[in-house]
């Protein structure tokens, strides 16, 4: 692996680790957006990164896993951007949706690609955390019964 290739995917769990913590802030009404902001530039600079490096600005070489992917990912990419601009409550809904979608791409990629194999265990525990907040927040029976 080249330092490039090692930057471009050290990038990758940087910017997961600072959307989940992004979203965990945002579950509990205490988001930063100067935090939000440095997570969003980790997570383009990853971006493009992949795009220059690995992809090679090729759109089929982008697509060569399918659309679906490529789509989520991408979309997931304009949530954490699109949630700089709008109030908390918004932002919190974009930042739980990306963080979703980019848990099933991450786990998925440090499964299946061997170049990202080796941050199987942070991801999986970035994810756990954040997951687990999210139930907490969402599903707790003392907050909901407070609420009916």
């Amino acid at each position: 692996m080249n330092n490039i290739e090692f930057i471009t995917f050290l990038l990758a769990p940087i910017g997961y680790l600072g959307l989940c913590a992004n979203m965990i802030l945002a579950t509990k009404n205490r988001l930063n957006k100067n935090f939000m902001i440095v997570t969003a530039a980790v997570i383009a600079v990853h971006v493009f990164m992949v795009w220059s490096f690995r992809y090679e600005w090729s759109f089929a070489q982008a697509t060569r896993n399918g659309y679906v992917g490529f789509l989520l990912f991408h979309g997931a990419l304009s949530m954490i951007a699109g949630s700089l601009f709008v109030k908390t409550k918004k932002a919190k809904t974009l930042l739980v949706v990306s963080f979703l979608v980019v848990s099933l791409g991450a786990l998925g990629a440090v499964f299946r690609y061997d170049v990202v194999s080796k941050y199987r265990i942070p991801v999986i525990l970035i994810a756990l955390a954040g997951l687990g907040v999210l139930g907490k927040s969402y599903f707790d029976p003392q907050k909901n019964a407070a609420t009916i």
